[in-house]
């Protein structure tokens, strides 16, 4: 009986050390599930420090797009430009020889995206709330993040772009893809950044970039997608000239929706039927580099 008193302490021990773990809502985005993640420095410069506080000199200097590996999230935090995150621990090499240091979680990017010799690092740089009066003549506020791309090439920012995202439940967590040119004149890859959340009905927002062949980077049309299994959906793709239906330096934006009827399918779920449906023409404009809404 003792015995299984002590195992019990012992656990419920473990599952009070477990709550107590702190959580920073601001740092969701970079998406750092595990104890051991590849990441890029997202700053322009980063202190790598020998304990997770400032107080120390630091190691050394890191930059942005230089390799690191995150090997243990600890408890200590620290505020920047609005943003609460902890200390990590990393991994990098310097010199040829692989170091340990701590690093604040808002220096280093988030999802690694890389094509060749250049790196696509994003992350968020700072809050970009504004406040406004609601309908109840009460000052509120929309809170927000300023993310920014910057695109690196051997060691050096060669191009950046940014969009402001909200700080919602679509912004539990973020991923990147990079992608060919997609058959767009002058155009090397398309980059998409992509916030969304963990349950039905929380949109998916997909903010697009184009970085040309002289190493412009471009904003595009953003997309969302948000859907209620077997009761809703709202969907918006991209037609590019490479693929089936596009069209020369051109970009479609296509869009449909669907709603559940009380009909069932011999699966068991309600047949959808079509509410609306939308088509946008956007022209690519390869030598002076912008993209416009064709009029109707």
């Amino acid at each position: 009986m003792k015995k299984l008193l002590f195992l019990l302490f012992i656990c419920l021990g473990h599952v009070a050390y477990a709550q107590e773990e702190p959580y920073f809502p601001d740092m969701r985005v970079w998406s750092l599930n595990s104890d051991s993640s590849e990441r890029y420095i997202f700053s322009d410069t980063a202190f790598i420090r020998p304990a997770p506080n400032t107080k120390q000199a630091p190691l050394d200097t890191l930059f942005a797009g230089d390799n690191i590996i995150v090997t243990q999230i600890t408890n200590q935090a620290l505020t920047i430009r609005g943003l609460q995150g902890p200390w990590l621990k990393i991994l990098y090499n310097k010199n040829g020889e692989q170091r340990n240091g701590y690093v604040w979680q808002g220096l280093i990017s988030c999802t690694p995206m890389r094509r060749g010799d250049i790196k696509f690092v994003y992350g968020v740089e700072r809050r970009a709330d504004s406040a406004y009066v609601n309908e109840y003549k009460e000052r509120d506020t929309v809170r927000r993040y300023f993310v920014r791309l910057k695109v690196v090439q051997n060691g050096a920012v060669i191009a950046k772009g940014s969009v402001i995202t909200g700080d919602d439940e679509s912004a539990s967590y973020s991923s990147g893809k990079v992608m060919s040119g997609m058959g767009l004149t002058n155009v090397q890859n398309i980059v998409v950044l992509t916030f969304s959340g963990e349950a039905c009905g929380i949109p998916t927002y997909d903010y697009y970039f184009a970085l040309t062949k002289d190493n412009q980077l471009v904003r595009f049309p953003d997309k969302t997608n948000i859907g209620d299994a077997d009761a809703f959906y709202h969907s918006e793709q991209f037609i590019f000239p490479n693929e089936k239906g596009g069209q020369p330096d051109m970009v479609i934006w296509d869009m449909e929706e669907e709603e559940a009827t009380d009909k069932v399918g011999k699966d068991g779920a309600h047949i959808m039927k079509t509410t609306d449906k939308g088509k946008v023409y956007y022209n690519w404009d390869p030598e002076n580099k912008r993209i416009t809404k064709q009029k109707k």
